[in-house]
C-alpha cells in the first residue's frame, strides 16, 4: 500500500494541489496529514476545504495552528500582538464548516495498515502538552521524544525539517509542504510503502510560489513582512 504523507501545509493550496496531483500519479491510495493545514498562508479557507473533501485521507491530526483556533486566541498570552493579529485575521476567513472540521481533528490516532502500527501526531507530547520542539534530532532524541508510543512507524511535523529515521521505531517527518523556506519554490511530502517491507521516499516537487507570494502581497494582511522572511525565504 502507498501513503501519502505531508504535514505542515499552512494554508498553501497551491502546494497542495501540486503535492496531491504527484500522489495520484505515483498510485497513493491513501493520505496521512500531521498537522497544521492552516496559519501562515493566504487561503485558509480554500485549504481546509480540500483536506475535507479527500476521500483517502486515512489520518489527519491536530497542529499548534489548529489549536489557536480550537483553543481561543486569549490563552495565548506570550504571543506577540503583531502574529496574534494575524491569527485573528485568518480565523475570520473560515467558514462554521471548516471551524467546526478543525474542531473535530484528533491530536493524535493510531493506524494499523498491512503488519505495521502507525501513529500519527503533529509533534511528541508530555502531559498532554507538546514537548520544545529539538533541532536537527538524533535517532536517540527521537527515540526518547516517542519513547511512550507503542507503534512501528512515528509520522509527526512541526519543525518543517524531512526527517527519515530507524531507531526503535521509523520515524518520518516528510517537512512542511506549504513553507518552503530559503528554498522558495519546493513543497514536501513523502509515498510511505508498506508491503512485505516498508519503503519511504521523499518528495520535493517544485510549484507556483509566486502566485502565493502575491497573494500575501494582495490581501495585505498582519505580519506579512516577517511570513514572508521566515517562511519564504523573501527579505526585503
Amino acid at each position: 500500500m502507498k501513503l501519502g504523507i505531508i504535514t505542515d501545509i499552512h494554508n498553501n493550496i497551491t502546494a497542495l494541489r501540486k503535492i496531491l496531483d504527484e500522489f495520484e500519479k505515483q498510485g497513493c491510495t491513501g493520505i496521512i496529514c500531521a498537522g497544521d493545514i492552516i496559519g501562515i498562508g493566504p487561503y485558509p479557507e480554500e485549504t481546509i476545504r480540500k483536506i475535507s473533501r479527500l476521500s483517502n485521507l486515512l489520518a489527519c491530526v491536530k497542529g499548534n495552528h489548529e489549536e489557536y483556533l480550537t483553543n481561543g486566541m486569549e490563552l495565548y498570552t506570550n504571543m506577540d500582538n503583531h502574529e496574534k493579529r494575524y491569527h485573528i485575521w485568518e480565523h475570520s476567513k473560515l467558514s462554521e464548516f471548516s471551524k467546526e472540521y478543525i474542531n473535530h481533528m484528533p491530536k493524535e490516532k493510531y493506524l494499523s495498515i498491512g503488519k505495521k502500527i502507525i501513529y500519527v501526531t503533529h509533534y511528541a507530547n508530555e502531559d498532554n502538552k507538546r514537548r520544545g520542539v529539538v533541532r536537527n534530532p538524533s535517532v536517540k532524541d527521537l527515540n526518547n521524544l516517542f519513547k511512550e508510543i507503542d507503534a512501528d512507524i512515528i509520522i509527526y511535523g512541526h519543525d518543517h525539517a524531512p526527517i527519515n529515521l530507524e531507531g526503535n521505531k521509523l520515524y518520518i517527518n516528510p517537512g512542511s509542504l506549504g513553507c518552503p523556506g530559503k528554498e522558495m519554490d519546493i513543497a514536501r511530502a513523502g509515498i510511505l510503502t508498506i508491503n512485505e517491507e516498508v519503503t519511504y521516499k521523499q518528495l520535493n516537487i517544485k510549484y507556483e510560489v509566486e502566485l502565493v507570494i502575491n497573494k500575501i502581497n494582495e490581501y495585505n494582511y498582519p505580519a506579512k513582512e516577517e511570513i514572508k522572511k521566515f517562511f519564504f525565504g523573501i527579505d526585503k
